[in-house]
C-alpha cells in the first residue's frame, strides 16, 4: 500500500516547474483583466517636409547694335538658360573697329529669393592670324593677343532703348554705369559718353571745365574679367546701397530690397581709334550665373562655410 501511495506523489522537478509556470501565467492573465488606467490619445497624422525649390533663369538677348551688325541680324540673337545644359552664347569671328553691341540680361530666381553671383570662367586670348599690318603696328612677329586690352566691357544699370527686336538703340540709351566697372569714380549717375582715349577715359562733368575728379574709366574685358573671374569671387549683385541683393517674388510689391528680377545690360565696343593690333585677335570666356538661397544664409557664395558635423560645404 505505501508503495502505491508513493507513484500517486511522484511528481519530477520538470513537470512540478511547468505546473507552477502555467499558474503563473494564468495568475498574469487574471491581472491584465481586472486593473487599467485613465487614458487618452491625440494624433497628428500625415505629417509631410518637402525642401524648397531655387530654379533660377537667365535670358540674354541682344538688343542695339551698330548698323552692320544690325543687317546682319545681331538683333536677332537671344537665348535663355534654364537647365544644367550650358547655353551657347555670343559668337563673333569679324569685329572691327567701331562695332559695338548691348546685351541685356534677365535674372529670374522665382518665388524662393535667392542671392545672385555673376562670375566668369576659361577666360582666354589668342593671337590669332598675324598679318602684316599687325606686325608693323607692334613692330615684330610675336603676335600678342591685344584685343582683351582695347574691348571696352562695361555693365550698366538701365537701358532705355528698345528690347523687342526693332533698330533705333544707341549707346547713349545706357545709364547708370556700375560703379564695379568704373574703378575711377564712385559716381552712379553716369550715363553714356564717347571716350576720349583708348583707356576708356571718359569726361563725365556737364560743363567745359574738365578736371582729373571728373573723369571715369570704361573697364576693357581683361579688367573685367578681373572683376568677375570665379577665382577671384565673381560678382555679387548689389543694389544701389553696397547691400548684396535679395532676387525673388515680392507678392507685396512693397519691399524696395528685394527684386522680383534684375536685369543689366553689358556693352561690347570696339573703339574706332584701335589700330592693326589687334587684327587677328580674339578672347573666350563663360559667363556663369550662381544664385544660392537667401534665408540661413550669411556669407553667401563663402565655400568654406562649416557645417555641423565638421565637414566643409561647397
Amino acid at each position: 500500500m505505501t508503495d502505491d501511495n508513493s507513484q500517486l506523489y511522484d511528481l519530477s522537478r520538470r513537470k512540478m516547474l511547468a505546473g507552477l509556470g502555467a499558474i503563473g501565467l494564468a495568475s498574469a492573465g487574471a491581472g491584465l483583466g481586472t486593473s487599467a488606467y485613465f487614458s487618452d490619445t491625440e494624433a497628428f497624422t500625415n505629417n509631410t517636409l518637402t525642401a524648397g525649390t531655387l530654379d533660377m533663369s537667365v535670358a540674354a538677348n541682344v538688343v542695339a547694335a551698330n548698323d552692320y551688325w544690325v543687317d546682319e541680324g545681331a538683333l536677332e540673337l537671344s537665348a535663355v538658360a534654364d537647365s544644367e545644359d550650358a547655353v551657347v552664347g555670343l559668337q563673333v569671328d569679324d569685329i572691327k573697329p567701331g562695332d559695338w553691341a548691348i546685351v541685356c540680361f534677365e535674372i529670374d530666381v522665382g518665388t524662393n529669393p535667392g542671392y545672385v553671383q555673376v562670375c566668369t570662367e576659361n577666360f582666354a586670348e589668342d593671337g590669332g592670324a598675324n598679318p602684316e599690318p599687325e606686325q608693323d603696328e607692334e613692330g615684330d612677329a610675336d603676335n600678342d593677343a591685344d584685343l582683351g586690352e582695347f574691348l571696352l566691357t562695361t555693365v550698366w544699370q538701365q537701358y532705355n532703348g528698345p528690347t523687342d527686336g526693332s533698330s533705333g538703340g544707341a549707346k547713349t540709351d545706357l545709364d547708370v554705369l556700375d560703379p564695379v566697372f568704373n574703378n575711377a569714380s564712385d559716381d552712379l549717375n553716369i550715363s553714356y559718353q564717347e571716350p576720349f582715349n583708348l583707356d576708356g577715359g571718359v569726361d563725365t562733368d556737364t560743363d567745359d571745365d574738365f578736371d582729373g575728379d571728373d573723369r571715369a574709366h570704361y573697364t576693357n574685358a581683361r579688367e573685367a574679367n578681373q572683376i568677375l573671374a570665379a577665382a577671384n569671387g565673381g560678382y555679387v549683385i548689389k543694389d544701389d546701397n553696397g547691400d548684396i541683393l535679395t532676387i525673388g517674388s515680392d507678392a507685396a510689391g512693397d519691399d524696395e530690397t528685394v527684386a522680383d528680377t534684375y536685369e543689366f545690360c553689358l556693352l561690347l565696343e570696339l573703339p574706332y581709334a584701335v589700330g592693326n593690333e589687334v587684327q587677328g585677335d580674339s578672347i573666350s570666356f563663360d559667363l556663369v550665373f550662381k544664385t544660392e538661397q537667401v534665408r540661413n544664409n550669411d556669407s553667401p557664395f563663402d565655400h568654406n562655410t562649416s557645417v555641423p558635423n565638421g565637414n566643409q560645404t561647397a
